[in-house]
């Protein structure tokens, strides 16, 4: 069993019928700027993140993700500028990916509270495909180039924020361009326009705080998939939340406030079909850190 799924993600990794996905994180609530362009200095302050994401443990070939993105409001807050690196290595791929983000706010109270920002990205996004790695039965198959392909392809990105004190909100589209390119004689590699909708809302119960949220995402020529989230912010330094994946998957997750400058997080996903049979689920690992890098910054706790 195990090695018919291995071969299944193989082939769903490699068929031409199949559209490339952008890098999949459970911990983006805590750092929408890898989903959305126009969250970049949405509080006036810089803020760093590196998330690593091991994906399906236990199945050769299976994705690993690391990201590191910065963020910081400046030009007195009313602009926000950020960057994001990405490496995910999945079956025989390798892909890189390289962001910019700039993001226009509007603020409508004076205490920053209730803000509205517009924002662009501009993106390098690199594939990369080792048929090295492949391991033939026949060494003369002419349906496979031993060797790397590579391509280089650019793209840019939109998305608009909104958030105020206990309520945030977004639609973006992070790489608007759908892309194709021949990688050698297999197949064509293909990405797919993904488009995201987010929002959630802070309660105060008698003790906790509580945060539901759902994102709603959009790839072109596939279903629509969602994410039904819930998280309690306890005595205002641990985060424990889950969430339910497109009905298929759970996600159980914990964020400790270090301090107002560090945030650690982890989270585990499970599956909910008959891949948990083969796999020890996924591991995500996020480190944040705030700073006051501007004299009109301010660092603090922060619910979106």
């Amino acid at each position: 069993m195990k090695k018919i799924v291995i071969c299944l993600f193989v082939l769903i990794g490699s068929a031409k019928t199949y559209a490339q996905q952008d890098p999949l994180y459970s911990q983006y609530m805590q750092n929408p700027l890898l989903i959305n362009p126009a969250y970049s200095g949405t509080y006036n302050m810089m803020s760093a993140t590196f998330m690593t994401r091991m994906q399906w443990v236990g199945l050769a070939g299976a994705p690993t993700t690391n990201s590191l993105s910065a963020h910081t409001a400046f030009a007195n807050n009313r602009l926000g500028g950020g960057v994001i690196l990405v490496n995910d290595r999945f079956g025989i791929n390798n892909n890189t990916e390289a962001h910019g983000t700039l993001a226009y706010k509007l603020r409508f109270s004076d205490d920053d509270d209730n803000v509205l920002s517009f924002g662009m990205q501009a993106s390098m996004v690199n594939y990369n495909y080792n048929y090295s790695d492949v391991k033939l039965k026949n060494e003369e198959d002419p349906n496979f180039i031993i060797g790397n392909k590579v391509a280089t392809e650019p793209n840019f990105g939109a998305g608009i924020f909104y958030r105020s004190e206990k309520f945030f909100t977004g639609l973006s589209a992070p790489k608007i361009l759908n892309s194709a390119f021949a990688d050698g004689n297999l197949s064509v590699g293909q990405y797919r326009r993904h488009m995201f909708a987010t929002a959630g809302y802070l309660l105060d119960l008698t003790s906790v705080q509580f945060k539901p949220s759902v994102l709603v995402k959009y790839v072109d020529g596939a279903p629509i998939s969602a994410d039904i989230n819930a998280s309690f912010l306890l005595k205002e330094k641990l985060w424990l939340g889950a969430s339910l994946r497109n009905l298929n998957s759970t996600v159980f997750m914990a964020q400790f406030q270090l301090s107002d400058m560090f945030r650690l997080g982890y989270s585990l996903d499970l599956p909910l079909n008959n891949v948990i049979k083969a796999t020890y689920g996924s591991h995500e690992i996020m480190l944040n850190m705030d700073l006051k890098l501007l004299q009109s910054h301010d660092i603090g706790l922060r619910y979106f």
